[in-house]
């Protein structure tokens, strides 16, 4: 480079090819995002009432969806049980 100075290339976001960025379709999971979101919320609610129900349940053996359970509830007596009043007076 003799008798010349290089000038550097300051290049903005206008000079990119605009149809490599805009035009590729969003991908599925991009498009429908909010209804995976919506899918995966409706079964996690599901499996946490169906496992509170295995909780408060007092069967022996519980059979649902695939999972088996078979436990021995703690068998409470009329002594151990206690009525609290949630009234203030």
């Amino acid at each position: 480079m003799t008798g010349s100075t290089a000038v550097p290339i300051i290049c903005p976001i206008e000079c990119i090819n605009r149809d490599l960025i805009c035009e590729s379709p969003p991908d599925w999971l991009e498009k429908h995002s909010t209804f995976v979101l919506t899918f995966v919320a409706s079964l996690s609610a599901c499996m946490g009432v169906i496992l509170t129900y295995f909780l408060k349940s007092r069967c022996k053996k519980i059979k649902c969806c695939g999972l088996e359970c078979d436990r021995t509830p703690i068998d409470l007596s009329a002594e151990q049980i206690e009525v609290v009043s949630n009234q203030q007076e």
